[in-house]
């Protein structure tokens, strides 16, 4: 998530978050770009098509939202579980440890180091 009004947040994003992202996950991960306080248009410094193009270049899903006016704040969160949702029905990160529920497939469920279960979702 970055402040449109902002620009310096839109740069954190750009210049550090997105090469962690890259450098310590697996590509099983799944991202919506959140470009916050749509409702300050007035005094927005990050035009919508940067968020877009940073979004298209890295495989995000991108929205604006506004906590205030309670703008795509949910739908947000919802684009995510959706897309977890999506990939998990398709079984294509059963091999990682993502799984429906533990029953479902105790055989291949491994135990981190201080003995919690890897399950994800």
């Amino acid at each position: 998530m970055y402040d449109i009004t902002s620009k310096k947040s839109f740069d954190k994003i750009k210049k550090y978050y997105v090469k962690k992202l890259k450098e310590y996950s697996d590509n099983i991960l799944k991202v919506v770009l959140l470009g916050n306080k749509a409702d300050l248009k007035d005094k927005r410094q990050v035009s919508d098509n940067k968020g877009r193009d940073l979004a298209l270049k890295n495989g995000y899903i991108f929205m604006e939202s506004s906590c205030a006016d309670n703008y795509n704040v949910s739908d947000a969160f919802t684009a995510l579980v959706e897309m977890t949702n999506k990939e998990i029905k398709k079984g294509i990160n059963r091999s990682e440890g993502i799984f429906l529920n533990k029953e479902e497939d105790s055989e291949n469920t491994s135990k981190k180091e201080n003995g919690s279960c890897c399950i994800i979702f």
